[in-house]
């Protein structure tokens, strides 16, 4: 499994640091799992940690040695109590190892799409099955891919670059970063190459520095999942559009899967 973020982790804690639509619901389904969970590319702890700080034991795994690294970190700051509830873990969330058979296991921001060959996600998911207690529950989300977006970035002229309308502050030099992108879709293999360019620009308005950011996923229809789940022995509990558990209804929502192992499993 590649890794997505070798680059920087921090400039990865300085893009998404404002981006909390998911926690909440994350926190209130890994405290009413009642019991251990594990996240599945837990990058810097934006979601492990407030799950952690409400009370659940967690394991945290990612494939990205130098995300692990910053978290580490952040896990080496947080109390006493709040500390021994975590563990981190290098590892692939096709072939991870563990112990514990889970309460809850869920991949958040859409991580699962990482994976870039369907063999992957069914190795993914059946090993995510084996990990999982009887009635254990699998939460994960991803987009519902807009076939009008995909088509306007196929083919030759579909990953102009162009600026995003992001902009952040470093806060290790102060200065501004500006975002651009290209992305380009390649239909007949379900796979998105997204290239980020940060322009660092100082005070003056000159860009002093560049940085780079690459990513590469899958993306997966509804359909196509729910089958994927089935094949690999999942039941589904539920299918959200909405982080406020509003049921999918239309295209251009999020997808957020609650899938379960049969208590009998």
């Amino acid at each position: 499994m590649r890794d997505n973020y070798a680059l920087d982790a921090e400039l990865y804690d300085i893009v998404y640091a404002d981006y909390v639509d998911d926690i909440g619901f994350y926190v209130d389904e890994a405290v009413a799992a009642d019991g251990h969970c594990l996240e599945l590319g837990c990058g810097t702890g934006r979601v492990l940690l407030p799950v952690a700080r409400a009370g659940v034991t967690v394991t945290g795994l990612d494939v990205s040695k130098p995300m692990l690294a910053r978290l580490g970190r952040k896990v080496a700051a947080l109390p006493d109590d709040i500390r021994s509830q975590v563990t981190v873990d290098h590892g692939d969330m096709r072939s991870f190892k563990l112990d514990p058979q889970f309460a809850l296991i869920y991949v958040p921001f859409r991580a699962f799409l990482h994976l870039m060959q369907v063999s992957d996600q069914l190795d993914a998911l059946r090993n995510i099955y084996r990990h999982l207690r009887p009635g254990g529950r699998l939460i994960l989300n991803f987009f519902d891919p807009s076939l009008e977006y995909i088509v306007a970035h196929s083919g030759p002229i579909g990953g102009a670059l162009h600026t995003t309308g992001e902009s952040f502050i470093d806060p290790r030099t102060g200065r501004l970063l500006v975002e651009w992108a290209t992305i380009q879709y390649s239909q007949h293999l379900q796979r998105i190459d997204q290239y980020y360019v940060y322009d660092e620009v100082d005070q003056r308005g000159r860009v002093v520095g560049r940085l780079y950011r690459n990513l590469q996923m899958r993306y997966i229809f509804r359909w196509e999942f729910e089958h994927l789940l089935a094949r690999c022995g999942f039941e589904l509990v539920a299918l959200y559009g909405t982080f406020d558990r509003q049921p999918f209804i239309q295209s251009g929502q999020e997808l957020i899967w609650v899938a379960q192992r049969p208590v009998a499993g």
